[in-house]
């Protein structure tokens, strides 16, 4: 079963967050949830999360999908930590999935793989995208890259996740068991 990292750092968006590893879950992947420290990570709206381990004791290289959350405060976090940009790095030479949501798309384009590329993020951080424009879309796929606009599209952006890892058929039996529209 593939397995993805997500990154958590204090100013996560919460709803992003659990979504994404809730969608995950439930589609069977293997999920690890990495804070950038040891101990809980304060969200964007004070809701503590507790990452299953810290970023330390984790090997990016292993895990075959990595996933940012967005919210700004924790996407600065991440985007200044070199750890995170060596990992989106390594993740995009070796042609492994990449996903960002929100403002996590700026934390891509800091790593620097953004040029050439189609996505989306939220729309009070298009301004700061400056490596390609920004689509209008809710959810973009292009290649190994799933991008999306915030929390109002976290479970469509989770099941795209879900579509690219494992199959489409898993996605919409996800989505139907949780009452999602098709």
């Amino acid at each position: 079963m593939p397995s993805v990292l997500i990154p958590f750092a204090d100013g996560v968006e919460e709803m992003e967050a659990v979504i994404l590893v809730d969608v995950l879950r439930r589609g069977g992947l293997e999920v690890t949830t990495a804070g950038m420290a040891d101990g809980p990570v304060t969200a964007s709206r004070g809701v503590r999360l507790l990452p299953d381990r810290a970023w330390s004791d984790v090997q990016p290289n292993s895990f075959e999908a990595l996933a940012i959350p967005g919210g700004a405060e924790g996407v600065n976090r991440l985007k200044a930590d070199a750890r995170i940009l060596e990992a989106v790095r390594s993740f995009h030479r070796h042609g492994k999935w990449i996903a960002a949501i929100c403002a996590g798309p700026l934390v891509l384009q800091e790593a620097g793989i953004l040029q050439g590329r189609r996505i989306t993020c939220h729309p009070a951080v298009a301004d700061r995208l400056t490596a390609t424009p920004r689509t209008e879309e809710r959810v973009v796929i292009d290649g190994n890259l799933v991008t999306s606009q915030g929390p109002g599209t976290s479970f469509e952006f989770a099941l795209a996740l879900v579509r690219c890892l494992l199959s489409e058929e898993k996605s919409l039996l996800i989505s139907k068991a949780m009452i999602l529209p098709l």
